[in-house]
């Protein structure tokens, strides 16, 4: 698979496929340093900020390694070389969630270094406890947007789908809760929510991630090992 990783990174150095996207993210990541700067708690405020838009951005790697694939049929060349797709999988998933990481630490950093220059109080280790307590949470939504891309036939359908996810979700699973089934759930069931209050995180919310991740994870690898490549 090394021969893969290879030319992975040489076709997005060479056609600039992840350059916009790094440009948006690092250009958001800045102003919202300079936003919540004077901030009480600049830290964790800032990791609030960027954690409601950062997954907008997992997209990217997904659509790159399963979207463009399938619909550019040249996942059909790794097949023939690769036929063992249990392998491909796994290579295509954890090359995903490389990139996805990747995408959080620079907005992490970024916003964290502007908060520096800016004479801002930011704590590293706090910075750092809550990314460790995100990860999970991460990785479940790494593979809800997998599993997006080897379900549905067409990479617009996957973004609009996972967008909708990301941005309206939780908001409209509370509202149905409360409002029509007059359900008081806590606020840990709520994943996305989670990520943006993750000073601490609940047993109940990482048992939920890690429960989704796997049923996310075993759904996108039997649909993938299953799937027809024409």
């Amino acid at each position: 698979m090394s021969n893969y990783f290879k030319a992975d990174l040489f076709k997005i150095y060479k056609e600039h496929r992840l350059f916009l996207s790094l440009g948006i993210l690092l250009t958001l990541s800045i102003l919202s340093a300079f936003l919540l700067r004077g901030n009480e708690g600049y830290t964790s405020s800032v990791i609030q900020l960027l954690s409601q838009f950062i997954t907008l951005f997992f997209i990217v790697p997904a659509n790159l390694y399963f979207g463009e694939d399938f619909s550019n049929r040249t996942i059909n060349n790794i097949i023939i070389k690769q036929p063992k797709r249990n392998q491909v999988f796994i290579y295509k998933a954890l090359s995903t969630i490389f990139l996805n990481i990747v995408y959080v630490l620079i907005a992490y950093i970024s916003s964290l270094l502007v908060g520096t220059l800016l004479s801002e109080t930011v704590d590293f280790h706090l910075a750092l406890t809550i990314l460790t307590n995100q990860i999970p949470l991460f990785l479940c939504i790494t593979f809800l947007c997998i599993l997006l891309f080897v379900t549905l036939k067409r990479i617009p359908q996957a973004y609009l789908i996972y967008s909708l996810i990301c941005l309206l979700f939780d908001n409209l699973s509370h509202l149905i809760s409360s409002n029509l089934l007059h359900l008081n759930l806590p606020s840990d069931v709520f994943l996305f929510q989670s990520l943006q209050n993750a000073e601490s995180i609940s047993v109940l919310t990482f048992i939920l991630s890690t429960v989704s991740l796997i049923l996310y994870c075993f759904l996108s690898y039997f649909i993938f090992s299953r799937k027809e490549f024409k």
